[in-house]
């Protein structure tokens, strides 16, 4: 057993209260929280500690294209890293582009914007804040048009940090609020400068910063473990989005909390960066791998090329989230099964034998079959990847445990949310058992609360009479934010007066204290019946069937029934409209009644196989060609956002239900 591993995910503390569980602790922090990474308190504090100790190592890495397209990787050390940062908090100073700090709470914010998909400089960035007390504000995408200038007169920031990719985007924006400089990382077209001056916003060059702080270096300033670090606007699924306001003791907390939930980080560790920065997730990420040393390499700009990415970095850590490891599963599936003869004998042969041994054991390699059969699996990933993360959803055992192995390393399934700093529980290495997000983190404790209208109870026991409570998984202690900036009301909905967070997903608590998460609070709507679906459950289901890429199942209260909007594999679609000899494009074939039919036969049938019940089965779909990521549907952790695909299909949906009651 590696550091932190113990026999027990978590173990109860204290007296159990009626109507919720036990309190559960990390079996290393019953007695006190964590509250430091190797004694320190703050991000900075844990970036200069990596300068101290790892001055020479590689600590960002830059994808560079010559000559014929040919892309290699330029380093800088962490020391080069501090210096550049340094430039760059002392040039952010000398021209004031953060002339009006604003005190909320008694603490002085000094908020920075960026907007821009993940590069070094977004990093370098990030650092030098946390060198000199600011704070960083990030924007993203998928927020939408309407959020941006909602944010900038939220936070009344003067300065945005801009690629050249958002400024058709930032442009349409109507009103820009106290919004005065971006500073662009690419080169902008003198029409461009001009456009943004008729706005009255004064564009500099990224370079013009780091010069004007050659100019006067400033000391770091004195930061604190209570000290804004920066703000994640969610997405949500209603209305406009949230200031999620992050300690720098939060992210230190989950950082440090990783090697005693049994997870060794090395110096000599790689890590691709492609999910977007502006989640925590990927920002909680960054700042472990940071705190020990390792290389984070940043992905070239297109989600479309990372196998590229991949190739070039060759990683030891890979995280993802589960729609994306999911299109992989099928992918690898889909090969699998188009194999004849011996290879796909030799193919099934070594699938089962390497399943028993996970099974038995949680052994994730074979010295047989990685080399015979797996080899190309694992150099898809570049060859050197020992771990495997996903984060922000539940993902299905069939899928963990397949990836497992086919790519030969373990897979661990971690749980968190923005507001709880990402990172809350987290499975470990040689766990055998997957479909579950294994245990809390040393920084904060959790229990569960009854949800009677769900039939939910902390006093519930699984089949063999053990106590398994379930309810709304609730969590205290150094992971939680500090609040929705200028939101008190909202707060006060999600932390209760004695300090426990209310998640909106309802887990099952294991015997052995590990968390599963088996539906969700909120996401339930109730047919004209009386019958409460959880679209998220039946969704879940309908992945599973061959074909389906991603799904959105919808229940109108005033109807009796559910109905499914589906985006199909494009292969798939080919493949079956030869089986079914029909003929057309592939938008076509999304229309053809034929096909409609298949998929809605597959899914009813899946359905009961996976029990679900009469109610919960779609009766009708539609199926669009398009995936919702393109249409926007999705957050920016991919995470499908309801009211709007309600909103986008809605001359669908009131289709399918036209005539019914």
């Amino acid at each position: 057993m590696g550091q932190g591993q113990t026999k027990f995910y978590a173990v109860p503390i204290g007296e159990k209260k009626e109507g919720e569980s036990h309190i559960y602790r990390n079996p290393n922090n019953t007695e006190k929280l964590l509250d430091n990474f190797e004694g320190e308190t703050t991000v900075q504090g844990i970036f200069l500690r990596s300068c101290r100790k790892f001055p020479n190592n590689k600590c960002l890495g830059k994808q560079v294209v010559t000559g014929q397209n040919s892309r290699h990787y330029v380093y800088k050390t962490y020391i080069e890293v501090r210096d550049v940062a340094e430039q760059l908090g002392s040039g952010i100073k000398n021209l004031n582009l953060i002339p009006n700090p604003v005190v909320y709470e008694g603490q002085e914010l000094r908020m920075i914007g960026i907007f821009s998909k993940n590069r070094e400089e977004w990093l370098l960035l990030d650092i030098a804040n946390t060198l000199y007390g600011n704070t960083m504000i990030p924007l993203y995408d998928t927020l939408g048009l309407e959020s941006i200038p909602y944010i900038l007169e939220h936070t009344q920031m003067s300065t945005l940090f801009i690629s050249n990719s958002i400024v058709d985007t930032l442009l349409k924006v109507k009103e820009y609020h106290a919004l005065k400089n971006v500073v662009t990382f690419d080169e902008l077209s003198q029409e461009i400068v001009q456009k943004f001056g008729e706005k009255g916003i004064k564009v500099l060059n990224y370079e013009e910063v780091l010069n004007a702080g050659k100019e006067k270096i400033h000391p770091f300033a004195e930061v604190h473990g209570k000290d804004i670090f920066t703000f994640s606007y969610t997405s949500g699924t209603t209305g406009m989005p949230k200031g999620v306001m992050l300690r720098h003791l939060n992210f230190v907390t989950v950082a440090g909390g990783v090697v005693y939930q049994g997870i060794q980080l090395y110096p000599t560790d790689v890590y691709l960066s492609y999910l977007p920065l502006p989640h925590v997730l990927e920002r909680v990420v960054v700042t472990a791998l940071l705190g020990f040393g390792c290389t984070i390499c940043m992905y070239g700009g297109d989600v479309q090329k990372i196998n590229v990415d991949i190739q070039l970095v060759k990683p030891t850590i890979f995280v993802s989230v589960p729609r994306l490891y999911r299109r992989l599963y099928n992918a690898i599936k889909e090969k699998a099964d188009k194999v004849t003869g011996y290879q796909k004998t030799l193919f099934e042969k070594g699938l089962a034998s390497k399943m028993y041994y996970l099974q038995n054991g949680g052994h994730v390699q074979h010295k047989v079959w990685d080399n015979l059969v797996f080899k190309k699996t694992r150099e898809a990933f570049g060859g050197r990847v020992r771990l495997m993360l996903s984060g922000s959803a539940p993902m299905s055992p069939e899928v963990v445990d397949f990836l497992k192995c086919v790519v030969c390393v373990p897979f661990l399934e971690g749980y968190g949310q923005t507001e709880g700093c990402g990172g809350s529980f987290i499975s470990r290495a040689d766990d055998p058992i997957s479909g579950h997000v294994g245990g809390v983190f040393s920084n904060i404790e959790f229990k569960v609360v009854d949800v009677p209208q769900m039939n939910y109870f902390s006093t519930d026991k699984d089949e063999q009479g053990r106590l398994t409570p379930r309810g709304e998984i609730c969590i205290r202690g150094n992971g939680l934010f500090a609040g929705y900036y200028k939101e008190p009301e909202k707060t006060k909905e999600m932390i209760d007066a004695d300090g426990w967070m209310h998640s909106g997903d309802i887990g099952l608590i294991r015997p052995d204290g590990s968390l599963k998460i088996i539906d969700r609070v909120k996401n339930i709507f109730k047919l004209s019946q009386g019958e409460y679906i959880a679209p998220e459950k039946v969704e879940g289901v309908y992945l599973k069937v061959k074909g389906i890429a991603e799904v959105f199942v919808y229940g109108d209260s005033t109807k009796s029934f559910c109905v499914g909007i589906l985006v199909p594999e494009k292969p798939f679609v080919l493949d079956l409209a030869n089986t079914l000899g029909i003929q057309g494009t592939f938008e076509e074939l999304c229309a053809n009644d034929k096909v409609n039919k298949y998929f809605i036969d597959e899914m009813v049938k899946y359905g009961k196989t996976e029990k679900l019940n009469g109610m919960e089965n779609v009766k009708k779909i539609y199926i669009e060609p398009t995936s919702f990521i393109a249409h926007g549907l999705t957050s920016n952790t991919l995470k499908l956002m309801r009211h709007k695909a309600k909103e986008h299909f809605l001359k669908q949906i009131e289709a399918m239900y036209q005539g019914s009651e």
